[in-house]
């Protein structure tokens, strides 16, 4: 709920409208999940609230650690859908951790990109506002198990199952609750909306008065290989143009990330290409990300030679690239695994 809807439910429960904000700040800035241990509310509407509502409507039924400071979630929605949120651990070059979260947005997902596992069963629904947040609620809890000495999150990335920009509005007021100083109060410059290239939500997410940081995922470097990958594609031409205009709206740096496919998109005259296509955009990154093997897909990962002999042409063309690190293989690490291993578990 935001905040006006907060303030109904107080009201609604015998309480007072300004007791809105008391518990926003327990169910968003101290992720509190038991009603009972908010104690600056009155015992008759904490009892009130108990009885009209429900903190979470999800439950966590899987949990697969890596051994390199990835954990990955299976979460059963209410209605037993299940998606996936991992929790990223890892200490930088100056010493500082840096923990990162990769929640979903839909359960399933609709594009059809052949290197993924969230989109092999397809589109189920979205999700919620509340189905969004309530992954940092269970990370919340995760993180509290863990008792490492940063207790909270550093990034969040909209990256896991589902695109982010097809479930638009309900992405919003998540990320609205997330911003908010009487939310979870997370600085929009730490979070990260990736998308696989919707150019008129992009220019909507523009809009919104947000410095919100953006990822498309581009993975071709012209409309035939990338429509080869991605069946979706609305066009580079349409989406290069929205990324700009996202950049002019907000001034945040757009990072195009690129998944590096075996014999499909890894030779040296792809990354040439790649280079003519970005080196130009204003303040971009390029993150490249050998792909993961994923089951049934037909399509093969990169060998290191190709993907070192890719990243170098990059470099010295003066492209700001990183290689994503592959992480959480013995966790189902491609998105949508631990998903389809679940349903396929269920089912079987």
């Amino acid at each position: 709920m935001n905040l006006d809807e907060l303030r109904e439910a107080v009201v609604a429960c015998n309480g007072k409208p300004f007791q809105a904000k008391q518990l926003a700040q327990w169910l968003y800035g101290k992720r509190e999940l038991e009603f009972d241990r908010m104690t600056n509310l009155s015992k008759e509407l904490r009892n009130n609230l108990q009885q009209r509502y429900r903190l979470l409507t999800s439950t966590v039924v899987a949990r697969e650690e890596s051994g390199e400071g990835t954990t990955k979630l299976g979460i059963r929605l209410h209605d037993g859908m299940i998606i996936e949120a991992v929790l990223m651990r890892e200490t930088r070059a100056d010493g500082a951790e840096r923990v990162t979260t990769c929640i979903s947005t839909q359960a399933g997902c609709a594009m059809g990109c052949r290197f993924c596992a969230s989109g092999q069963l397809g589109l189920k629904r979205h999700l919620s506002a509340g189905e969004i947040l309530e992954q940092l609620l269970h990370l919340s809890v995760l993180m509290r198990e863990q008792a490492q000495a940063v207790d909270w999150l550093t990034n969040v990335v909209v990256m896991g199952m589902g695109e982010p920009l097809h479930n638009f509005d309900n992405l919003l007021k998540a990320l609205t609750i997330l911003n908010a100083e009487w939310g979870f109060h997370f600085g929009a410059r730490r979070v990260t909306v990736s998308t696989v290239g919707l150019p008129d939500r992009i220019r909507q997410l523009a809009e919104q008065g947000y410095q919100f940081n953006l990822a498309i995922s581009l993975h071709g470097v012209d409309d035939a290989s990338r429509t080869a990958l991605i069946p979706t594609n609305a066009g580079l031409a349409k989406i290069l143009d929205a990324a700009k205009y996202y950049f002019e709206q907000t001034r945040r740096e757009v990072t195009f990330e690129y998944t590096l496919v075996g014999g499909k998109n890894d030779d040296l005259d792809t990354a040439q290409r790649l280079v003519e296509l970005v080196k130009d955009f204003p303040r971009a990154n390029v993150n490249l990300i050998p792909m993961n093997p994923v089951e049934n897909s037909g399509l093969e990962t990169p060998t290191t030679e190709a993907v070192n002999v890719f990243t170098e042409e990059l470099r010295l063309a003066g492209v700001n690239v990183h290689v994503r690190r592959r992480r959480g293989r013995r966790v189902q690490a491609a998105c949508g695994q631990l998903r389809l291993k679940l349903e396929e578990a269920s089912s079987g």
